[in-house]
C-alpha cells in the first residue's frame, strides 16, 4: 500500500515514563532526561488494554492496545514519504516486513523503484513482536530518524512494551532494522567484477519467505541511506524460522551502505545474532555502543572499508551466547577476483568481553579470518582496549592488520599473526591489566597510554588524545553515553547537597532547596545526567556578595549536558547572586531544559498555550547599571537595584549592580526555558518574573543558544550590565520578547522572536527598550544595545484586540529614553514595525539595514531615524520562509558587515537570523521552531 506523510493528531498530554526497563538488573545507564513512551509499565501486560485513547496518525492503523498504550500498526510497503510522530502514549508496531522504498537497483534508476523516506520523530517507540517483524531501508531510500539524548528513538519488542522484557537476559523479541545501499562491496552474487555496478548481493535473514530479497551493493561510494541518531534497537535477532544456519537477523544489518550515511550515538542492546553487521560498503560510525549481542558484538564482510570511532562494546553471559567482540571476512561469494578487501579503521574503542560462552567455550576478542575467500579480512586499530576475552587478537597468516595505541588484556596468548602486528605497530601493550572504572572509564593505566592522533589517520575521525571509548573526563555521570543509552554504565545517585525524593518522568527526582554553598550543600555543586532536579521554593546560588563582590559567600552551580530541571509555583525560582557563577553545558544535542513540573508529568492539557506554571532563572552580577535604588551616581560601585520579582515575601531582596564591567557570572549554553513567569501573589503590577531576567551582568559572562519559550512576562529581561549575547530565541512570551532598560549597553546578535497568541494576557512588544533612573543622580550611563542579525516576527494584535507595536524605545521612568543600534535586522507581522520616544537622544536610535513590513505606519521619530541609516526599508514586503528563515526580498538587502561596528559580531553577508534553509543554528537544540515541531 502507499502511505501518505502526515503528523496526525498530536495528543498534547504527556503520560508519565515508567523505567525505561522493567525486571532488570542493577547496572543501568542513567535514565534518560524526556518524559514520554519509552517502554516498560505503559501496558500491564496481556493481549489487550484500552490504550490511551490517541489517534493514529495516517499511514498507520489501529491495533491492538497493549495495556494503556495505543498501538498504531505500520505494514507493507512505504511508497510515499511518511513521519511517525511522536504521540503521547501511542507506539508503532512493524507488522511483518515493513519496506521503505522499493529497490532502486544499483544504478538508482530501476523501472519498478520507488524512493521513499521514513522520518521518525524524537521520543517515539517502533516495536516488533515476531522475527518477521521488521524495517528494511530499500536502495535508493532513506531513514530519518533523529532522537535527542533526552528522547531517544527506541525499536524493540512487545514485551517491552508490555512490561515483562527483561533488560539483563530478554533478546530475540523481534527481527530487526536493515539498511542497504549502493556503495561497492567485494561479494557479489554472480560472477562480476568487485565493486562495480553489476556488483549486488541479497542480504542475509530476507529468505523468500517474507516475500522477496533485498539487494545491496553498487559503485556509489558516497551514497546515502539517510541519518540515525540517539538511537536503541532492543532485543532484536529472532530468527527466521525459513533461514538457513547463519542465515540471521542482526540488530542493525549494513548493507552497501554509503559514506554520506549519518550513524551515530546508536545501541544496539541483546541482540539475538551479530549487534551490526557489515556487508561491504563504505559508511561510518560514531559513538556506538553494543551490548549484550549473542554472537559477534561487531561483524564485518565484503568488502566495507568505512570507520568507526568511540565504541563501546560490553558482553554478557546470556544463555547461546556471545561469540567474538568483532569479527572480520573478506567473503567472495561468486565475484570474479578483485582488490577490494575489507579493511575498515576502528579508533578510540573499549570493548569488555567475557572469557567463555555459556557453553564454556573460551572466546577470542578480535578475530580477523579468511573464511569464504581470500586475503582474509584486514584492519586498522588504534587507542584501543579489548580486556575479558580468553584470547584478546586472532589473524590469518594472509590478512594485513595495524594496531597502534592498543591496551591488550587477556589471558590467552595472541596467535603469530596478532602477535606480530602488536608488535611492529606503535605504543601497544598485552602485558598491562586493565584499570578501567565502571567497567567502561579509563582508569590509571589506560590514561598513561600514548594515543596516535585519529584525524592524522582518517579525516572522518575527531582529535582524542587517549586510549578507549572515553576521555578522563568522562564519570558514569557525564559522558557521551549516558542519558540515551540503557544496561550500560551504573545509575546516577542524587548529587551530594540535594535529596532524592521518589521518581518523576520514570527518573530519579532529586530536589534543589535553599542556598547552595551554605548547610549541607557543596559551594560547588553539580548537577549530572540521568537525573531530574526540581526546584523547590527560592534556590539562591551563594549569598550576595556585593557591589564591591568582597563580602558574601561565593559557589557555583555546574549543569550538565542534558540535564532537565523543574518548578512547579512561582515561588520556584533560581537566582545566581552577585560573585557566584551558573555554568550550564548544553551541547546542540544535549541541551539543558527548565521546565514545569506539568511540562514533566505531562499534565498539561495545551502545550501550546501552556505558560505561567513556574518562576524562572535570574542572575545578578556586579556591572555598571544606571537604575540605582537610591540617590547616588549612575554606573557607580554605590549603585544597586533590587530585582523585580523578588520581593519580601521569597525572604529577601536579591540586588545587583556595581562598577566591574567584565564581570563574570559564569556561561550558559544550549539551555531551554520553558513555561516560565508566574506571578508572585505578592508582587506589585509589573513587578513579575520572566523567563531569563540579567541583572548588572558583566561582559565577562557568556550566555549563547538560549531559547525562552511561552514565558507568563518577558521573554529575555536585562537590567543594565555589559552583558552579550548570540544565538538567543524568544517564542510565546506574554509579554515583550526582549525587554532592556536600566542602562544596558552590551550586544546581541543572531536572534530569533516568534509571537503566537498562545493564552490570554498577550502578547506585547517584540523589544522594548527604557532608560530607567530610579532613583539615581542624572548621569550619562544610557541604555543603548548594538544588536544585530535579528528576524522578529510578531502578530498584529494582542489577545483583547489592541494593535502590536514591534520595536519600541520608549522614556518611560528615565530621559533620555531608551536608545539602541539595530543593524541586518527584519521585523514583521506587527502592527507598527518601530516607535520611538522623542526624547531618545543620547545617542539617537541608529539603524541600518532594516527591512521592516508592517501593517501600520511609523511615528515620525521612527521614520527620521529609518531615513538617517542606510540601506532601510519600509516598503518591501518580507519573504521569510518556515516562519523565520531568509527569502528572496531578505536576501536582497544591502547589509552592514557587523565586525565594523564591534568585535564581538560574527561577519555577516545577510540581513536576518537566519541566512537560509542550509543555516542551522538554531535547529538541533530548540523546541517548536521546526515546522510541525513542538515544546
Amino acid at each position: 500500500m502507499k502511505f501518505i506523510a502526515s503528523r496526525g493528531t498530536l495528543v498534547a498530554a504527556l503520560a508519565l515514563f515508567i523505567g525505561a526497563c522493567s525486571q532488570g538488573g542493577s547496572i543501568q545507564s542513567p535514565g534518560s532526561t524526556f518524559v514520554g513512551d519509552l517502554p516498560g509499565g505503559t501496558g500491564g501486560g496481556g493481549t489487550g488494554g484500552t490504550g490511551s485513547g490517541a489517534t493514529c496518525p495516517l499511514g498507520t492503523t489501529i491495533g491492538t492496545a497493549i495495556g494503556t498504550t495505543t498501538v498504531c500498526n505500520l505494514t507493507g510497503e512505504v511508497l510515499t514519504n511518511l513521519t511517525l510522530p511522536r504521540i503521547t502514549g501511542v507506539a508503532y508496531r512493524l507488522v511483518g516486513r515493513v519496506d521503505v522504498g522499493r529497490d532502486l537497483g544499483a544504478a538508482g534508476n530501476a523501472a519498478t523503484g520507488v524512493a521513499a523516506t521514513l522520518t521518525i520523530e524524537p521520543g517515539v517507540t517502533i516495536f516488533g513482536d515476531e522475527a518477521s517483524d521488521l524495517l528494511i531501508i530499500n536502495r535508493g531510500s532513506r531513514i530519518n530518524a533523529v532522537g535527542t539524548p533526552s528522547q531517544p528513538i527506541v525499536f524493540t519488542g512487545r514485551e517491552d512494551i508490555a512490561g515483562t522484557a527483561n533488560a539483563d537476559t530478554s533478546n530475540r523479541l523481534w527481527g530487526g532494522l536493515i539498511l542497504l545501499g549502493r556503495a561497492p562491496i567485494r561479494g557479489c552474487s554472480t560472477a562480476v567484477a568487485q565493486g562495480t555496478l553489476e556488483c549486488q548481493n541479497a542480504v542475509e535473514g530476507i529468505t523468500a519467505a517474507t516475500g522477496r530479497q533485498a539487494l545491496y551493493g553498487g559503485s556509489t561510494p558516497a551514497d546515502t541511506s539517510g541519518t540515525m541518531r540517539y538511537i536503541q534497537i532492543r532485543y532484536p535477532g529472532e530468527f527466521l524460522s525459513s533461514a538457513a544456519a547463519g542465515d540471521d537477523l542482526n540488530g542493525l544489518t549494513l548493507g552497501g551502505v554509503g559514506s554520506a550515511t549519518d550513524i551515530s550515538f546508536l545501541q544496539v542492546h541483546n541482540s539475538g545474532d551479530d549487534g551490526i553487521e557489515v556487508f561491504g560498503g563504505t559508511v561510518n560510525m560514531k559513538n556506538m555502543v553494543i551490548t549484550g549481542a549473542l554472537d559477534d558484538s561487531l561483524d564485518f564482510d565484503e568488502g566495507w572499508t568505512g570507520a568507526v570511532q568511540f565504541l563501546v562494546i560490553k558482553q554478557t553471559p546470556n544463555a547461546g551466547g556471545p561469540d567474538r567482540l568483532f569479527e572480520g571476512s573478506n567473503r567472495t561469494v561468486a565475484s570474479l577476483a578483485g582488490t577490494l578487501n575489507t579493511n575498515p579503521t576502528i579508533a578510540n574503542f573499549t570493548a569488555v568481553g567475557v572469557r567463555t560462552n555459556s557453553a564454556g567455550a573460551n572466546i577470542q576478542g578480535i578475530v580477523l579470518n579468511n573464511t569464504g575467500g581470500t586475503p582474509g579480512a584486514s584492519g586498522r586499530f588504534l587507542n584501543g582496549v579489548v580486556t575479558g576475552s580468553n584470547t584478546c587478537a586472532v589473524a590469518s597468516a594472509a590478512n594485513s592488520v595495524r594496531f597502534d595505541s592498543m591496551l591488550f588484556d587477556c589471558p590467552g596468548t595472541l596467535d603469530s599473526v596478532a602477535a606480530a602486528a602488536l608488535s611492529s605497530g606503535s605504543n601497544n601493550v598485552s602485558n598491562v591489566t586493565t584499570t578501567l572504572s565502571a567497567s567502561l572509564l579509563p582508569g590509571p593505566n589506560e590514561l598513561a597510554r600514548t594515543a596516535l592522533n585519529p584525524p592524522g589517520v582518517n579525516s572522518f575521525f575527531e582529535a582524542a588524545n587517549y586510549v578507549g571509548a572515553f576521555p578522563a573526563t568522562a564519570t558514569a555521570t557525564s559522558n557521551w553515553a549516558s542519558g540515551w543509552t540503557i544496561q550500560l554504565l551504573p545509575a546516577a545517585a542524587c548529587p551530594s547537597g540535594t535529596v532524592e525524593q521518589g521518581t518523576i518522568a520514570g527518573q530519579r527526582n532529586c530536589v534543589i532547596s535553599g542556598v547552595i554553598g551554605s548547610g549541607t550543600i557543596p559551594a560547588n555543586l553539580r548537577l549530572t545526567a540521568g537525573n531530574i532536579y526540581q526546584i523547590s521554593g527560592r534556590v539562591d546560588v551563594g549569598f550576595d556578595r556585593g557591589a564591591s563582590l568582597n563580602s558574601g559567600t561565593a559557589a557555583s552551580l555546574t549543569i550538565d549536558p542534558g540535564v532537565r530541571l523543574y518548578g512547579s509555583t512561582s515561588a520556584d525560582v533560581l537566582i545566581v547572586n552577585r560573585g557566584s557563577q551558573i555554568f550550564i553545558n548544553g551541547t546542540p544535542q544535549a541541551p539543558v531544559i527548565m521546565t514545569s513540573r506539568n511540562d514533566v508529568a505531562g499534565t498539561q492539557t495545551d502545550k501550546a498555550r501552556a505558560s505561567r506554571e513556574w518562576a524562572g532563572l535570574i542572575v545578578l552580577g556586579a556591572a555598571p547599571i544606571r537604575g540605582c535604588s537610591t540617590a547616588v551616581a549612575q554606573g557607580s560601585v554605590d549603585c544597586q537595584n533590587a530585582v523585580e520579582g523578588i520581593t519580601a515575601a521569597t525572604g529577601r531582596q536579591a540586588l545587583y549592580g556595581g562598577a566591574t564591567s567584565a564581570d563574570n557570572s559564569g556561561r550558559i549554553a544550549y539551555l531551554q526555558i520553558r513555561y516560565p513567569g508566574a506571578f508572585l501573589t505578592s508582587a506589585a503590577a509589573g513587578d513579575d518574573l520572566n523567563g531569563l531576567t540579567l541583572g548588572g551582568v558583566g561582559s565577562a559572562t557568556e550566555v549563547n543558544n538560549i531559547q525562552i519559550h511561552n514565558s507568563g512576562d518577558d521573554g529575555i529581561e536585562i537590567f543594565g550590565g555589559t552583558v552579550n549575547l548570540r544565538n538567543w530565541v524568544v517564542t510565546g512570551a506574554l509579554d515583550d520578547s526582549l525587554d532592556f532598560d536600566e542602562g544596558w549597553v552590551g550586544k546581541a546578535q543572531f536572534g530569533i522572536v516568534l509571537q503566537a497568541l498562545t493564552a490570554t494576557g498577550g502578547p506585547d512588544r517584540m523589544i522594548e527598550g527604557s532608560n530607567r533612573t530610579v532613583a539615581s543622580l542624572t548621569g550619562t550611563l544610557n541604555t543603548n544595545p548594538i544588536i544585530a542579525n535579528f528576524t522578529f516576527v510578531g502578530v498584529p494584535q494582542n489577545d483583547a484586540s489592541a494593535g502590536l507595536t514591534g520595536i519600541i524605545l520608549n522614556n518611560t521612568g528615565g530621559t533620555p529614553g531608551g536608545s539602541a543600534r539595530l543593524l541586518n535586522g527584519v521585523v514583521t507581522g506587527s502592527t507598527t514595525c518601530l516607535n520611538f520616544e522623542t526624547a531618545n537622544t543620547s545617542p539617537a536610535p541608529q539603524l541600518d539595514s532594516i527591512l521592516s513590513s508592517c501593517s501600520g505606519g511609523y511615528g515620525a521619530v521612527a521614520t527620521a531615524r529609518l531615513n538617517a541609516g542606510s540601506n532601510n526599508s519600509t516598503g518591501t514586503a518580507a519573504t521569510l520562509t518556515s516562519r523565520f528563515i531568509n527569502g528572496s526580498a531578505e536576501s536582497g538587502r544591502a547589509v552592514v558587515n557587523p565586525t565594523t561596528v564591534d568585535p564581538f559580531f560574527s561577519t555577516t553577508n545577510y540581513i536576518g537570523a537566519v541566512r537560509d534553509a542550509a543555516d542551522l543554528w538554531w535547529s538541533s537544540w530548540t523546541c517548536s521552531l521546526a515546522a510541525g515541531s513542538s515544546c
